[in-house]
């Protein structure tokens, strides 16, 4: 830990001045949350007003909205900025320009993890959050009393950060710009590694690099091959895995190949199977009894945003934060078990880069579908790039489709070619949320 890291966590229990740039993202606002739970006087600015920033002001943390040195004074101690920030913007200029302390949402994660007896920190390219969640409602179930922070909203505690007592935390531990690498876990999880953030990372072989420091930072690793979740010491397997009701799946679970159970998933899509054994793995690495697991596991509902099923009369809808052509693939694929009589598809890219890095995986990704929608690049912290725009592969695509600049225009667009027993996927991790709000279901 840095000396200015030494300083926060030393002074941590007095009360001091924090803001937040970029406060109402999913892990910055947990942060901001976990601080205003221990007396700190919390503030923060965000582009825009949304679910998250409305609770935050709930809680009496001011957040301004848009970017500005004005909201910003010599009386605050540390400034947090997200990893959406780059150096230009006005409220981090006039933080070093004042001299005031600045952490990197990494940092700052790794403040409120050294707080904590034992870190459980869950990494991959996808499948990282439903993955935490189901690690945390297990260690919640069995009397454990976990603080957990999710880049989602979980349905079970109802928010992305749940504060519990001071042994467990149970986290996400997003690699972007080897943010990760803030974090020495107890245990790490790891669910897949693939080509991702390629705007910091450049590279493939640079990625698993810095999944290979992730690890040797952990004192226990445990990774996934195929249907088998292992440690050092026991591996955990799916056997006869198999439908059990529409889009869910049960399979026999084995530990070091002794039969320990049925797990019955409550949540859709075969996926899930291999993100339930990491959980199962984490859990038994804690001496946790298999029924609280096997009990977890059946009423597990998962995450807002995580084939969240925002209608289903008429007409299914489903919310999903895919972005990545291999999470498309998976939303798609549990769609497709629904049989509906026409799959049709709303996708808003996130960041030109990864459209442009992953181009050829997007023009496949799309099989299977009837039409295909697509919304102008969620372009988050990024500038545009010619080839890497929604525009761009919107002209590519080989299959039915529509180009849309604005979610009104989208949505009536939309309502209009849906019919009854159509199932629609809606799906991106920018702002496409707006879009689901005007198709869900009261």
């Amino acid at each position: 830990m840095s000396n200015n890291l030494n300083h926060i966590f030393i002074y941590i229990c007095m009360r001091k001045r924090y803001f937040f740039i970029g406060i109402g993202g999913v892990s910055m606002s947990g942060l901001a949350k976990w601080l205003k739970s221990r007396g700190q006087i919390v503030s923060g600015s965000d582009l825009l007003k949304s679910q998250e920033t409305e609770e935050l002001e709930k809680l009496g943390i001011t957040v301004h909205l848009g970017h500005d040195e004005n909201y910003l004074d010599a009386k605050t101690d540390y400034v947090v900025y997200s990893g959406a920030i780059d150096e230009k913007n006005p409220e981090l200029k006039k933080a070093r320009e004042l001299g005031i302390k600045t952490l990197s949402r990494g940092e700052m994660l790794e403040v409120v993890a050294k707080r904590f007896k034992k870190v459980i920190a869950v990494a991959g390219a996808h499948g990282k959050t439903t993955t935490t969640e189901m690690i945390a409602e297990i260690f919640f179930n069995a009397g454990l009393e976990p603080t957990l922070h999710i880049g989602g909203i979980s349905n079970f505690f109802n928010s992305n950060f749940y504060i519990g007592k001071n042994k467990y935390f149970i986290t996400e531990a997003c690699e972007y710009k080897n943010s990760f690498l803030n974090l020495k876990p107890t245990t790490a999880v790891i669910t897949n590694i693939e080509a991702e953030h390629l705007d910091f990372f450049k590279n493939f072989e640079n990625v698993k690099n810095s999944f290979d420091k992730f690890c040797k930072n952990s004192k226990n690793v445990i990774k996934i091959y195929k249907n088998i979740a292992f440690n050092k010491k026991f591996r955990v397997e799916a056997k006869n895995i198999k439908k059990y009701k529409t889009a869910f799946f049960e399979y026999d679970c084995y530990i070091n190949d002794i039969f320990k159970g049925k797990i019955k998933l409550g949540v859709a899509g075969k996926h899930n199977v291999k993100n339930s054994l990491l959980a199962i793995a984490t859990a038994i690495s804690y001496k946790i009894d298999f029924k609280a697991i096997s009990r977890t596991l059946s009423n597990f509902k998962g995450v807002k945003r995580r084939f969240e099923v925002i209608a289903d009369k008429d007409i299914t809808i489903v919310h999903d934060y895919a972005h990545h052509p291999t999470e498309i693939k998976k939303v798609l694929a549990t769609a497709k078990l629904y049989e509906p009589r026409r799959l049709l598809v709303a996708f808003q890219p996130h960041t030109y880069s990864r459209t442009l890095s992953l181009f050829e995986d997007f023009l496949k990704c799309f099989e299977g579908a009837d039409e295909v929608f697509i919304f102008k690049t969620y372009s988050a912290r990024e500038k545009e790039l010619i080839g890497g725009r929604a525009i761009d592969l919107y002209k590519k695509l080989n299959i039915k489709k529509h180009y849309f600049t604005s979610f009104e225009s989208g949505a009536e667009k939309i309502k209009k070619r849906l019919k009854k027993g159509d199932l629609l996927l809606l799906l991106g991790a920018g702002d496409i949320e707006n879009l689901a709000e005007k198709f869900r279901e009261a």
